[in-house]
């Protein structure tokens, strides 16, 4: 019966891998950040990382996964199969108007297991970045008014393996058991549509050629991230983590058309006139920047947990392609803190709940009117175990604030939930005795 069950979460796993690459340009952004570059940011971590405020650089555990450094993988005594959920609640207003969304979709999928005592492997699929977004404005062309509509949708994602490994222990258990060494590959993957529409306004305009110009960018490329890890142990109850990640600067193909029609009604893309242009160009480079974090977490036996880290991505350095718009380097501050009530009484189903909080604060890499968009963010959340395992149910809620109504920008409110399902085996582990 239990074999059956390890046969029926793998065929689970495979299945719904399968759906979710399928679906990959579906996202459920609503930003008007998103416009520029890639768009914004979708993949908040693992539900019990977003909690903590989305930290992971210096974090590990037996049986829980952690993308943000491929290094924490070592740790894993546990196969662990995770697949998580998100909702979104947006409110974006400025001076004039106010406009509200709300949506959910896919959140990640993740697979990983202990190799050997020295090695860990994990993979899954997750979301990179999203883009949709609809704005407008109007212009006077002499007596006539010109409204212009900007809309885009679409997004990238990644499917990742991650190797973690401690080659001391291939000599030693004892020797450097607290180091940790980690590779990340990435193949990133989407694609991201920008439609503009020109539409003459006033009565007598019913019959005057509008236009819409469509370009659609489809990418696809590798990316390698390096991680490392250093535990020290303290006494039989405290440990202090030290860790860091590097992702390189990574080629991406870029499958980018151009077309544009000329409507006699383009908001509703009726009465299709002609297409004045079209070009499908051939494969053309676009860059993933490069990126460094580091951290430290402070693991005082199983009730607290208290992690801090600092990341750079490098959107300015390393530009995305010369026709999209100028970035600038994005720098994220983050802590969290778990807390375990009591792991020595067996009953109490709260008593046995993980409680998580943190907060981040970021420099984005929007820069608008001479000013570089901000975004601040609380996390709260919970891990609830179920019974008589170490899975668990974990649910995340990060309440943010993105740019501000002064210097004509627009400000966007959100509340983003984060279900994650953490199922732990021993798939994969040979057992010693029969």
């Amino acid at each position: 019966m239990k074999q059956t069950n390890k046969n029926i979460l793998l065929i689970l796993f495979l299945a719904t891998l399968f759906t979710a690459s399928a679906a990959e340009a579906q996202n459920i952004t609503n930003s008007i950040y998103s416009r520029f570059g890639y768009g914004t940011e979708r993949f908040k971590g693992f539900a019990q990382n977003s909690a903590l405020g989305s930290t992971g650089v210096a974090q590990s555990g037996y049986w829980n996964l952690n993308y943000y450094n491929p290094a924490s993988n070592a740790a894993l005594k546990l196969t662990s199969f995770n697949a998580g959920f998100t909702g979104t609640y947006s409110k974006q207003f400025n001076d004039v108007d106010t406009i509200t969304n709300k949506g959910g979709n896919f959140g990640y999928l993740a697979l990983g297991f202990p190799v050997t005592k020295w090695w860990g492997l994990s993979f899954g699929v997750l979301p990179y970045t999203g883009v949709g977004y609809k704005m407008s404005d109007t212009a006077k062309f002499k007596n006539m008014e010109i409204a212009s509509t900007f809309h885009g949708e679409g997004g990238l994602n990644k499917v990742y393996m991650a190797h973690g490994l401690n080659p001391f222990r291939i000599f030693s258990d004892s020797l450097m058991r607290g180091f940790a060494i980690g590779l990340n590959t990435d193949f990133t993957f989407g694609s991201i549509e920008r439609h503009e529409y020109k539409t003459f306004v006033h009565s007598d305009t019913s019959f005057y050629l509008n236009m819409l110009n469509t370009t659609r960018n489809a990418y696809h490329g590798f990316s390698f991230l390096l991680g490392a890890q250093q535990t020290f142990f303290i006494n039989t109850d405290t440990r202090f983590t030290l860790g860091f990640s590097y992702g390189f600067k990574a080629k991406l193909v870029n499958n980018a058309s151009i077309n544009s029609e000329r409507y006699y009604n383009a908001i509703i893309a009726s009465n299709l006139v002609d297409t004045a242009y079209y070009s499908q160009s051939n494969a053309t480079e676009a860059y993933l920047p490069s990126q460094y974090s580091f951290g430290c977490s402070l693991q005082m036996g199983p009730k607290f947990v208290y992690t801090m880290e600092y990341k750079v991505i490098n959107w300015a350095k390393d530009s995305i392609d010369k026709n999209l718009n100028a970035l600038r380097d994005s720098r994220t501050i983050t802590t969290g803190i778990q807390y375990y009530p009591n792991v020595q009484n067996p009953d109490g189903f709260l008593k046995h709940t993980y409680y998580r909080f943190g907060f981040k604060n970021t420099v984005t890499p929007f820069y608008l009117n001479n000013t570089q968009i901000l975004e601040q963010a609380f996390t709260l959340g919970a891990g609830f175990p179920l019974r008589k395992s170490v899975s668990t149910v974990n649910v995340g809620l990060e309440f943010g604030r993105r740019g501000t109504t002064a210097y004509y920008l627009v400000q966007e409110n959100y509340m983003l939930l984060n279900v994650g399902f953490t199922i732990n085996d021993r798939w994969f582990i040979k057992s010693k005795y029969d």
